[in-house]
Parts: structure tokens; C-alpha cells; sequence
């Protein structure tokens, strides 16, 4: 089997820096190029017909566009982008029913072990009183806030609760002066320094409290978990996927 051709959105950025030299290095793959949202229309069409997969880390205005080229090249689609809102992501499902598609908020395999992990333990005390809080750090450049990662482990916390995420989250406490309803999913956000990421998920009861913890010492397990979702999303030929399936 031939490599697989590798494009690279959002390739200036931080993430995009990291996936680019490592493209250049794993065998299994070959870089086909990066663009940025900046680039002219003739230039991220040329990257997107010459390659089989493009790994989109950029940032959500590039979604639309980075859709409709990859649907017209037939070319599958990795989504690492945070920020997502629910019109992309039926965006994403629509042109799934096309083209093999795999959207994750994180692609560390730790974390997605640690998704797992929060929606068992929500599940098993959700008829304890347990409150559940969601503490999350980065780097100070990143713009989004509370961070992808953080909004996923509070859907799954949500869903071992069998309730919806929109339903419970508390994203800011400043402006109420009511106390803490039962069932609250609450955030905290922390940006600072050159950190790639820290989540802790808290299960905090009257008597003990559990935390569930995932630290990322550098971003390599960012991009070794997208170049993997690459590789897989290269042998589908549809659908809309996420790290689990990987597993």
C-alpha cells in the first residue's frame, strides 16, 4: 500500500508546527503540504486534491470551506479544531453521509482513556451526592475557553448522568449569588505560561473526593494520536468518527 498523503490545515500554528515535523518523519505517511485560512482558494484546493486525509487544526471559521473542498476532492477529513459549534458539527455529520470524517476535541489517547473513565464514574454515583467540577489549564495563547477537551469530559460526565450537558453546565459563578443546584457540572479555567494541557475531573462528596487527572508533559501525544486517526480514517470509506474508534 502506497503512503498516505497528508495535508495539513492551520500549519503555521502551534499544533499545525508539530504535526508538520512529524509528517516529515513517520514512513508511513507523506506530507503533502500546509495552508493557512489565509491562503488563496487555488492553493488549499491544490493541497486538498493531492492529498488523502487533511488534518485540520486551525480554528472554526475555516470549517465550512475546509468541508465543501474536501467533499468536491473526496478527501478525509481529521477535525483536532476547538470551538466547534453545534452548526458545524452537523456540518461535519452532513458531509460524513460523503467523505470518512473524524471530529475529537482531544487527540491524546490518555485523555480519550479518561473520557471513558469520568462517564463510568458519573454513572456509578449518579445516585450519590456527588458534586462534579471540571478544572482545566493551558497556555496562554489559547483562545478558547473553557477548552474542547474540558466541554468533552463534561458531556460525558452529562451522559453517565443520562442527562444532557446544555441541561447542568455551569460555565460562570460571578454573576449569582444562589448556591450550587444538585446535578451542576461546574468549570474553571486557568491560562498561563507554555502549558499544552491539564484536566482534572472532580467527584466531590460529603465525606471524600475523587479526582480524575490527565497531564500532557509536551504535544507530541496530540499529534501521534492524529497521525493514527489518519491512518484510519484513510481506509473508510464514509461516516463520522471519533477516537473511540480507534480502539
Amino acid at each position: 500500500m502506497d503512503n498516505i498523503q497528508i495535508g495539513i490545515s492551520g500549519y503555521l500554528g502551534r499544533m499545525g508546527q508539530e504535526l508538520v515535523n512529524h509528517a516529515k518523519k513517520d514512513k508511513r505517511i507523506n506530507y503533502a503540504g500546509g495552508f493557512d485560512i489565509k491562503d488563496t482558494n487555488k492553493i488549499i484546493n491544490e493541497i486538498f486534491d493531492k492529498s488523502d486525509v487533511v488534518i485540520d487544526f486551525s480554528s472554526p471559521l475555516a470549517i465550512k470551506q475546509n468541508i465543501d473542498l474536501a467533499v468536491s476532492n473526496k478527501t478525509a477529513l481529521v477535525i483536532g479544531t476547538t470551538g466547534l459549534n453545534e452548526k458545524n458539527i452537523n456540518q461535519l455529520k452532513n458531509a460524513s453521509k460523503k467523505i470518512p470524517i473524524l471530529v475529537s476535541s482531544n487527540m491524546s489517547l490518555g485523555v480519550n482513556l479518561l473520557f471513558n473513565l469520568v462517564e463510568k464514574t458519573a454513572s456509578i454515583l449518579k445516585d450519590a451526592d456527588y458534586d462534579i467540577e471540571i478544572a482545566e489549564t493551558h497556555h496562554k495563547h489559547k483562545k478558547d475557553a473553557p477548552s474542547g477537551t474540558a466541554i468533552s469530559l463534561g458531556e460525558y460526565a452529562a451522559k453517565g448522568r443520562k442527562t444532557k450537558l446544555k441541561n447542568v453546565k455551569v460555565l460562570d459563578r460571578t454573576k449569582t449569588t444562589t448556591v450550587r443546584k444538585k446535578g451542576d457540572i461546574g468549570f474553571s479555567v486557568t491560562r498561563g505560561g507554555e502549558v499544552p494541557g491539564e484536566h482534572t475531573v472532580s467527584f466531590i462528596g460529603h465525606n471524600d473526593r475523587i479526582d480524575l487527572f490527565h497531564k500532557a508533559s509536551n504535544r507530541s501525544i496530540f499529534v501521534s494520536g492524529a497521525i493514527e486517526a489518519s491512518i484510519f480514517v484513510s481506509k473508510k470509506k464514509r461516516g463520522f468518527f471519533n477516537m473511540k474508534d480507534l480502539f
